[in-house]
């Protein structure tokens, strides 16, 4: 039965590698998904950039550019939308040099590069908003560096709340004119910057994906979301696709429930949003 199950499978364009597999497959109850390439295209586009006076900005654009372009590793899909839209735009970065870099992880959730020019050392740092805004304490505003105050930090969260709401994926930028060397520069380095704008993204939803979504409820399997992307993004991404995104649970508040009250909150919670890898196993498990 289960080679007839593989061989049926094949002709759906579906490869099973263990056979086992199917007989799992058919008795699952609950299907938890990433959001972004898998109910999205995964093929997002950069659709503005913005200094911290909400304006489209050829400089924001550059330090994205710089920050993407001398990564180490594997681009990801935000580093490819960003490398393509600046060449589109014929954004130059020769005279700059790459020093010295810290590679992003998803603890930090962003990735700094110390380029030169001239004498002139420059930390570029990239990364999610809320973690690059709070690595900050100034701010470019009106063509001067002034102090980040609470008013500035707001207006900020506000605007890229709105272009989350229309669907947008929001990274931010931050700079420091320091390099304290090789053997000292280190994570600790990536505070006191100055914040100096951020970039949008678009990735709309697979056409396919709403459709799945409704055969798998007809058979009685429900969907979560399990995704490191911001709550407002998720919620418009759910609204597409036909889930609920009214109610989300964030990795904070996980942090302050009981392993009780986390298993009864699963059952009512279709999306998580914005978790590290433990609190995703911790999921699984329950």
């Amino acid at each position: 039965n289960l080679s007839k199950g593989a061989k049926s499978l094949a002709k759906k364009d579906t490869l099973v590698k263990r056979s086992e597999a199917i007989e799992n497959l058919g008795a699952i109850d609950v299907l938890c998904t990433d959001k972004t390439g898998t109910l999205t295209k995964g093929e997002i586009i950069l659709t503005l950039s913005l200094d911290s006076e909400f304006k489209d900005s050829i400089d924001v654009l550059k330090y994205a550019y710089i920050n993407s372009i001398y990564s180490t590793g594997i681009k990801n899909i935000v580093d490819k939308a960003i490398i393509s839209y600046a060449k589109e735009r014929n954004i130059e970065i020769d005279k700059y040099e790459k020093v010295d870099e810290i590679p992003f992880d998803y603890e930090r959730r962003k990735a700094s590069i110390i380029i030169k020019d001239s004498n002139d050392y420059r930390m570029i740092t990239k990364g999610a908003l809320i973690e690059v805004i709070d690595s900050c304490d100034s701010i470019y505003l009106n063509k001067e560096i002034i102090k980040l105050n609470k008013k500035i930090r707001d207006d900020i969260l506000i605007k890229a709340r709105e272009l989350s709401k229309k669907g947008m994926q929001v990274i931010a930028l931050a700079e420091k004119r320091n390099y304290p060397g090789k053997e000292k520069f280190s994570s600790s380095c990536e505070k006191d910057m100055v914040f100096v704008g951020f970039v949008g993204f678009l990735d709309p939803a697979k056409k396919d994906v709403k459709k799945t979504l409704s055969d798998l409820s007809k058979i009685g399997v429900r969907t979560k979301i399990l995704t490191g992307d911001n709550p407002y993004a998720t919620k418009n991404i759910c609204n597409l696709v036909g889930l609920n995104g009214d109610d989300i649970l964030l990795g904070s508040d996980i942090d302050k429930m009981s392993d009780d009250e986390l298993s009864k909150k699963i059952e009512e919670i279709d999306v998580f949003a914005r978790m590290n890898p433990l609190q995703k196993e911790r999921i699984v498990s329950l």
